[in-house]
């Protein structure tokens, strides 16, 4: 949340109660903050500050998170990766998807102080100011087509170590392997620990427990017949009186590890309208089209379409002036070249007039 220049966020962590094992006991850690810049270093800023006001650091941990741009990005999935070293605590796994809740509170945010007084009474929370050490920020470059991946991991299997790994979605799609060499290339300087500037938690007055979802549940392997049939059909799927029981678990299995209802495709695999993924024109065709293109202004005699354009190409590179293993375009892509350097030189001409005036 970001108002009059103060920026709220929020991180939930879930812990198990050990007295009986069947509540999960949550706390909700609000840091909000005059650095109205939300990136991966402010997120990482404020990861640190939970990690450290815990009793208690867990062996492992895994986040999900909405897919906004400070928490999807490159940056932060490296910056993850050092936590073993310098928490000793493992990030099993991070999950993003788009997540958008809005509660109103019935109060006016003016400052810090406003958000405290607004929060204060709600179960579970712990709320702070902080501000972010923005000296061991690490610009890192960003990778092609990351929007298509929303759960990355940190292996630590043999051939694996310092890699990261990104996959479509949970349980699905082909997992893509980012080396260190890689990684390092995307890195322009080392990266550092947090170091923010964070008050005292401010602690609400009472807990916030719930208990355990599905408890009680116990493997499909051990589901009996009608039971099977039973999950089955809240998956949308018949099956007749006489499938066995081992086939219906397989059925099962199957659908569970591929959740999507058939028709849904993932982003990865998409062929068409995706940003630059089309073929670029190369460089020697470009500039024999904005000569083309150039001299019709001049000579209007001689303007070509995108046929004309797309014959003379072709003239060119048999009479030898343009290289034979240069691959001469489409002519749907010469008409969107044409669109847009007519655009351009429009705008230049008109730059160039206010210029002079």
């Amino acid at each position: 949340m970001a108002q009059q220049n103060i920026i709220l966020a929020l991180i939930i962590a879930y812990f198990y109660v050990k007295s009986n094992n069947s509540q999960i006991r949550i706390e909700a850690f609000d840091h909000w903050s005059c650095d109205a810049k939300q990136d991966a270093w402010f997120m990482a800023s404020s990861l640190h500050g939970v990690i450290e006001a815990l009793d208690k650091k867990p062996e492992w941990i895994s986040i999900i998170s909405d897919n906004g741009p400070h928490y999807h990005n490159l940056e932060l999935m490296i910056i993850l990766s050092y936590w073993k070293e310098w928490y000793n605590v493992k990030v099993n796994k991070w999950i993003s998807q788009s997540i958008r809740r809005r509660v109103k509170l019935g109060f006016e945010i003016r400052n810090g102080e406003n958000i405290q007084e607004a929060i204060e009474d709600i179960a579970g929370i712990r709320v702070t100011h902080l501000e972010p050490d923005r000296d061991n920020g690490n610009k890192v470059k960003t990778i092609p087509r990351i929007s298509n991946y929303f759960k990355w991991r940190w292996p630590d299997e043999e051939g694996l170590d310092g890699c990261i790994q990104a996959r479509a979605l949970p349980h699905i799609g082909e997992w893509k392997t980012f080396t260190p060499n890689q990684i390092s290339n995307w890195m322009k300087d080392e990266v550092h620990m947090p170091q923010p500037q964070i008050s005292l938690y401010m602690t609400s007055k009472s807990s916030w427990k719930i208990p355990i979802p599905h408890s009680s549940s116990v493997s499909i392997k051990w589901l009996k017949v009608k039971q099977l049939q039973e999950e089955l059909g809240n998956w949308g799927i018949m099956v007749n009186e006489k499938e066995n029981q081992t086939e219906m678990i397989e059925i099962l299995e199957n659908e569970m590890a591929f959740p999507l209802l058939c028709g849904w495709a993932l982003k990865h695999n998409q062929k068409y309208g995706k940003k630059g993924s089309g073929k670029r024109i190369a460089p020697q065709v470009i500039a024999l089209l904005e000569r083309f293109f150039l001299d019709g202004n001049v000579h209007k005699n001689r303007r070509m379409n995108m046929n004309n354009m797309r014959d003379k190409l072709v003239e060119k590179q048999e009479s030898g002036e343009l290289a034979h293993n240069i691959e001469i375009s489409e002519v749907s892509s010469i008409n969107n070249w044409i669109a847009r350097f007519a655009a351009k030189s429009k705008k230049n001409l008109s730059e160039q007039a206010i210029a002079s005036i």
